[in-house]
């Protein structure tokens, strides 16, 4: 499997991580470093531990990892629970199922990991 394939399977926008990086052997390298930052999963485990404060600040930083490696989908869905939990924004907080919310990021996460760890045993 080439990044770009790897790219594909996990929602990320390979072309966009290839701009920022330069070149497809960096964008490889720094993939496979991905499954070594604890962000996403500190998030699930704050959300599951009812710290909702420890869960906006793993958002945000989760957010931010998957934006620069250009993780389209995890960025995303991190974005949402991160503006869901941002204080001051209770309407959105009141109508966002941030559980369903976390659940897809388990989800997502998990496969995310797979892949990687797939494409980094080749």
């Amino acid at each position: 499997m080439t990044a770009q394939e790897l790219y594909d399977r996990i929602g990320g926008n390979y072309a966009e991580a290839l701009s920022r990086m330069m070149m497809d052997s960096f964008v490889a390298r720094l993939i496979v470093k991905f499954v070594d930052d604890t962000s996403c999963g500190d998030l699930i485990a704050a959300w599951d531990a009812g710290n909702e404060e420890a869960a906006f600040e793993s958002a945000h930083r989760a957010k931010g990892v998957c934006a620069n490696l250009a993780l389209t989908d995890l960025a995303a869905l991190t974005s949402q629970i991160c503006e869901a939990l941002r204080k001051g924004n209770d309407e959105l907080r009141a109508s966002t199922n941030v559980d369903a919310l976390v659940a897809e990021l388990k989800e997502r996460y998990g496969a995310t990991r797979e892949a990687i760890a797939e494409f980094a045993a080749q």
